[in-house]
């Protein structure tokens, strides 16, 4: 008697895409295994990777830290940069621990999540509980730019009250809950609960209203 294996339903687009927007991947996965990294600053990444495993920590943290202080690059690359910088032993100056590279509002359906991230860049990812994603970036981002400037105040004035989380994984978020999050060098910063009794609170309510109006303009864009 042969027995079949049972095979496990193809990852969604969301599936996919979500362990990339928080920038707190391992060195073996930033970047990706699927991305070509001949161009900056993923070249920089690489090479900072090759010098922490070889044994020269010093010269793979210059890397890292010109990567962290760059203005042009993505918002998920200086996460990532302060993401390796931390693991290395070193912490964010006080001016910079708050700055709010990316907010997160999360919604937890009876049947799946809702996710919504904003960048500093612009960028924005939206995932569905259904599975479907959209992002915007680029020319495409410009006519969302007040909804994101006003998410990320109000992500701001959060993340001066809010501790860092430290461990490496976040709890896990039940059907009914939501999750704030703030994106930071410090690391992510974030509360969740029940979503009604979190829509009580006046600052994450102020966050859940922000991110509606980005969403409903997301919506509307795509």
């Amino acid at each position: 008697m042969r027995f079949r294996k049972d095979r496990q339903p193809p990852a969604s687009a969301a599936d996919s895409l979500r362990p990339l927007l928080f920038g707190d991947r391992s060195l073996d996965q930033w970047p990706p295994p699927e991305i070509i990294a001949d161009a900056e600053p993923w070249a920089s990444f690489v090479r900072a990777r090759e010098l922490e495993r070889t044994g020269h920590r010093d010269e793979a943290i210059d890397v890292w830290q010109q990567i962290a202080s760059d203005s042009d690059v993505e918002s998920r690359h200086i996460l990532q940069a302060w993401h390796f910088l931390r693991a290395a032993g070193l912490t964010p100056p006080s001016d910079t621990a708050t700055t709010v590279l990316g907010a997160v509002a999360e919604v937890a359906t009876r049947d799946g999540h809702d996710l919504l991230v904003a960048y500093r860049d612009g960028g924005v990812r939206y995932l569905n509980w259904s599975g479907k994603v959209a992002v915007v970036d680029g020319t495409d981002a410009q006519a969302l730019d007040s909804t994101v400037t006003a998410w990320l105040e109000v992500a701001g004035r959060l993340a001066t009250i809010v501790g860092v989380w430290d461990k490496a994984q976040l709890p896990t978020l039940p059907p009914g809950h939501s999750r704030i999050m703030m994106l930071t060098p410090a690391g992510p910063r974030f509360g969740q609960g029940p979503d009604d009794l979190l829509r009580q609170d006046a600052p994450a309510a102020a966050f859940f209203e922000a991110a509606t109006r980005l969403l409903v303009a997301v919506t509307n864009l795509t």
